[in-house]
């Protein structure tokens, strides 16, 4: 799970707080966060090492909580019935018992469909923020056993085998180089219609050291696009999975 993705899970299970509580406890993982990076540690690890956002979270609520989810309006309302309640236990003197009786059921029943509505609310979204967030993590052990293994058993032999035959490459390119100047230095020790043969195989030489050394580069330069292609292949593998 990214930084973002776990911000966004905790302050949607904190939605009941204050927007003051919820912006100091985001700042805090924030800085959770900041630290792990700087660290070296990716942020799925540190997602890992904070733990479940949701279960985070529930640390920050107690019990007298559990009535957030009333408005101004259902508290109005339940005001306005008991004011009713009284006026009709005024006007009723002959049976105070029963109008209070009715009145405090009918409050009663309102605070208990209230305080039931606001449970399921909570709960229901507790739910679903727990379900969205299971389906964003994703187990990365299989991916990185693959990308170890592989490394081990396969690329790192044929790593070996690549290197080692630009490197003899480069050796017959800079061999063909110092023959064709041998060569030419031949020159003087020669006489008759050997100078002419020896000139040409010393050219000859020299230019094939510089074709196969552009051809060299070239494979060289491939080599090492192909090599930060294969790093950066494996760093998505490892950290993301397949």
């Amino acid at each position: 799970m990214t930084r973002e993705e776990y911000i966004a899970a905790l302050k949607g299970a904190l939605h009941t707080l204050p927007a003051s509580d919820i912006s100091d406890i985001c700042g805090d993982f924030e800085e959770h966060f900041s630290i792990g990076l700087s660290q070296g540690k990716t942020e799925h690890e540190i997602s890992a090492e904070l733990g479940d956002p949701i279960t985070v979270a529930g640390t920050y609520f107690d019990e007298g909580l559990e009535d957030i989810g009333h408005t101004m309006k259902e508290s109005a309302a339940h005001a306005a019935a008991a004011s009713a309640a009284a006026a009709s236990a005024a006007s009723s003197a002959n049976r105070p018992a029963v109008t209070a009786s009715g009145a405090s059921g009918t409050s009663g029943a309102a605070g208990a469909s209230g305080t039931a509505g606001a449970k399921g609310t909570s709960t229901a979204s507790s739910g679903s923020a727990a379900s969205g967030t299971g389906s964003q993590e994703k187990d990365l052990t299989g991916a990185r056993l693959f990308v170890i293994l592989f490394n081990i058993l396969v690329a790192c032999w044929a790593a070996i085998t690549i290197y080692s035959t630009l490197l003899c490459f480069w050796g017959a390119s800079l061999s063909l180089l110092v023959a064709g100047v041998g060569v030419f230095a031949a020159i003087a020790a020669a006489s008759g219609g050997w100078i002419a043969v020896l000139v040409l195989c010393g050219i000859a030489l020299i230019l094939l050291a510089i074709a196969t050394g552009i051809l060299n580069y070239f494979l060289s330069k491939w080599t090492v696009i192909g090599t930060k292609a294969y790093v950066n292949w494996n760093k998505k593998i490892y950290n993301e999975g397949f």
